[in-house]
């Protein structure tokens, strides 16, 4: 007996590059795309109301940017993340900021169907996403942004 599917929502703000990783998980009956969200606020809802194994997370993306809205799933409704964005090869900062945040991996965006690279690509891709998927994860508690002010000291 097969196992079920792996269950994944896609965040992805261009449709075009949304629908070519939709079409390059559909290539392996292992995933399912459960979800298709526009932004890091429809990624957040969809893995709260769809409980997916995984998603894949853009880094720029309107109304909130796939760095928060990976922090929000990670202290809302614990999901692997696997980010999945052009921004990665130029910038390390970013890279390491989804880490931080609680993304498992960060990968490069597969360029398009006419590269000559595109099937290895696209392979990576899925066995990444396969692999992150039987990572446990646990929940992260909201970064604080200053220290209490400890209280003061009584003097004798």
């Amino acid at each position: 007996m097969r196992p079920a599917p792996l269950r994944i929502v896609v965040a992805e703000d261009s449709p075009t590059a949304r629908r070519l990783l939709v079409e390059i998980l559909r290539a392996d009956p292992g995933l399912t795309v459960v979800g298709e969200a526009k932004d890091g606020v429809e990624a957040v809802e969809l893995t709260q109301r769809l409980k997916p194994d995984l998603v894949t997370m853009d880094i720029q993306m309107p109304r909130l940017d796939g760095l928060e809205a990976t922090r929000r799933i990670m202290t809302e409704v614990p999901t692997p993340v696997v980010v999945v964005s052009t921004l990665v090869e130029r910038d390390i900062q970013t890279s390491m900021a989804a880490l931080r945040g609680g993304a498992l991996a960060v990968l490069q965006k597969p360029v398009g169907p006419e590269s000559p690279d595109f099937d290895a690509e696209s392979r990576r891709l899925r066995d990444t996403l396969k692999a992150m998927a039987e990572v446990k994860v646990v929940r992260r508690w909201p970064e604080r942004t200053a220290a209490p002010p400890s209280p003061p000291v009584p003097t004798p």
